[in-house]
């Protein structure tokens, strides 16, 4: 299931799971709608923020992922991660939000499953 078959369907965070333990360091968050699931997955974390409001899954209004590009400017919003620029490649950039729920997760890579 991917990210373009929940658009236009209310969604639900479900479950964040940040392992820095592995190499490279994971995450993997879980948002399900009604009638469909969507597992994403980022591989070698570079910064990492969850402000959760609801443990058993709250409604969530936006999910983006933008590329922040190695090389030239990275958009205005993003300024605040510049400091966790690596200048080995572009980093992928995750923003969830919604009426309570907040994660933001700056990686090396990103995937769904």
């Amino acid at each position: 299931m991917s990210l373009e078959e929940l658009r236009g369907h209310v969604h639900w965070l479900t479950s964040v799971a940040i392992r820095t333990d592995l190499r490279p360091s994971e995450a993997v968050i879980e948002l399900r709608s009604e009638s469909a699931r969507a597992t994403l997955r980022l591989m070698g974390i570079v910064h990492a923020r969850a402000d959760l409001g609801d443990p058993d899954g709250g409604l969530v209004d936006e999910v983006l992922v933008r590329e922040l590009p190695q090389y030239g400017p990275w958009p205005p919003e993003a300024r605040h991660l510049l400091h966790h620029h690596n200048n080995r490649c572009a980093l992928q950039w995750l923003t969830i939000t919604g009426p309570s729920e907040e994660v933001e997760i700056l990686a090396e890579e990103f995937g769904e499953r």
